[in-house]
């Protein structure tokens, strides 16, 4: 009840999507279950995934379909010679995107294919079900939770843990230090020049790209952090979604740090269906689904041609390391293992940046713009703005840089859970006084609300 109160602020007229989403999948499941002919058990998963699939396309991208089917019509008519006589507009429908459709939607699928598989007991109880669907602290930006991680918490008593909860409050405190003192400021550099970008040299528009990846992980992650924390403080442990991405050598790594619940979600439900039905092209299997998956999970994020292109991006260059994998690995036994490290890091952060520009570009022309000035307009000075918002930009990247080579290489050291409580206390203040003197407190909602 809590749950869906909290979604009816974000707008009261948007809660009936979930809830349909809510009685389909739970309805279905169970009746999937019930049903020993597989023939019935079929018809009631795709009746299950046929309403859920249909609700999410329909409100996130029948705009997008419309736009393009105009655009198709428009081609047609100017190969034909026909586009100077009459020009029409696409039809726009003014629909509100329900909150966490895309989250709400992929979780409620990949249970429906648990139950389909067998590998899940449908659940009974309905307000569980609701629950878990709904839970608050991951329902607009995750983590995607799994049901059999999830289910099983709520049939648990939770009784007040102190240690949990300052374990939560704690985990909190960071989440919003990483949100409002970093992401929020860098917020401030990026918009300002990638929301102009014609106005700004390569060299500046390549640091604001810069900026933006690291703007994208304390935001995202930031928010993770916080929905994390706020389960614990109620007894309940969601899925970690980070694992200090840029220590990652590759992409195909990378992928494996960050974003960790729809990755694995699409791993298991894209990915390896599709490398097990085609299992007969050999490796030609694994790059097709690798660029199958990648372009779904790029349309996922958005109904734009720019996040295709971020897709496809990705898709392409996992593509190249999977089929030059043993020639790399030739070439890393004659370069030193730090250096392979420092080189694999590098490539990384840059790739992931550079298909990042399509990701935050408005519109597919805009991204490549950007890209194209970055390479040919490239000099020896760069806009600044306002160095107070510049120079703690760079204080709050190296706070994260600093933590990140912590956590990877001296994990057992922790200042929030330090043996010592001084160490304790002045980590904890330090990130209060932080976030109120340098915190930027009206920086938007966060990245992936969008989603």
């Amino acid at each position: 009840m809590s749950s869906t109160v909290f979604y009816s602020i974000g707008g009261v007229e948007t809660i009936a999507v979930p809830i349909i989403i809510i009685i389909s999948t739970f309805v279905s499941a169970i009746l999937i279950e019930r049903n020993s002919d597989p023939g019935i058990k079929k018809r009631y998963f795709w009746l299950g995934l046929i309403i859920n699939l249909g609700l999410l396309v329909f409100f996130k991208y029948i705009n997008f379909f419309i736009a393009t089917v105009f655009d198709g019509f428009e081609i047609v008519k100017k190969m034909s010679h026909e586009g100077l006589v009459n020009t029409y507009q696409p039809i726009e429908l003014q629909l509100i995107v329900p909150l966490g459709i895309s989250y709400i939607t992929f979780q409620a699928i990949g249970y429906l294919i648990e139950i389909k598989r067998g590998s899940h007991i449908a659940e009974k109880n309905f307000g569980y079900f609701a629950t878990y669907l709904m839970f608050f602290p991951k329902l607009l930006s995750g983590p995607i939770e799994r049901a059999h991680n999830f289910l099983p918490q709520l049939q648990l008593e939770h009784k007040f843990d102190y240690d949990q909860v300052v374990q939560g409050l704690k985990r909190i405190l960071w989440g919003l230090f990483l949100k409002v003192a970093i992401a929020n400021r860098l917020a401030l550099y990026t918009s300002a020049v990638l929301d102009n970008s014609e106005h700004h040299t390569g060299t500046t528009l390549l640091i604001a790209s810069l900026f933006y990846t690291l703007q994208m992980f304390t935001d995202f992650s930031g928010y993770t952090d916080m929905a994390i924390g706020s389960a614990q403080v109620f007894g309940y442990k969601l899925t970690e979604n980070f694992n200090a991405p840029f220590s990652a050598k590759s992409i195909a790594d990378f992928w494996r740090k960050w974003h960790i619940t729809l990755s694995s979600w699409v791993n298991d439900y894209i990915y390896t269906p599709i490398v097990i039905n085609k299992r007969d092209w050999g490796k030609s299997a694994v790059v097709y689904a690798g660029m199958v998956t990648f372009l779904i999970l790029g349309f996922w994020h958005g109904a734009s041609w720019n996040y295709i292109i971020f897709g496809f991006l990705q898709g392409v260059i996992l593509a190249i390391e999977f089929l030059t994998r043993k020639s790399r690995k030739k070439m890393r036994k004659h370069i030193p293992n730090w250096l392979n490290s420092i080189i694999g890091m590098c490539y990384t952060f840059l790739f992931f940046t550079f298909s990042l520009i399509f990701f935050r570009a408005y519109t597919a022309s805009d991204g490549i713009y950007i890209v194209s000035k970055i390479f040919t307009d490239l000099g020896a000075t760069f806009y600044m703005g306002d160095i107070g918002i510049f120079s703690y930009s760079l204080i709050g990247i190296l706070i994260v840089a600093i933590q990140g080579i912590v956590s990877v290489y001296y994990p057992k050291f922790k200042l929030l859970n330090n043996d010592s409580r001084y160490i304790r206390f002045l980590t904890i203040l330090f990130l209060v006084v932080y976030i109120i003197s340098f915190g930027v407190f009206d920086g938007g909602q966060f990245i992936y609300f969008q989603f």
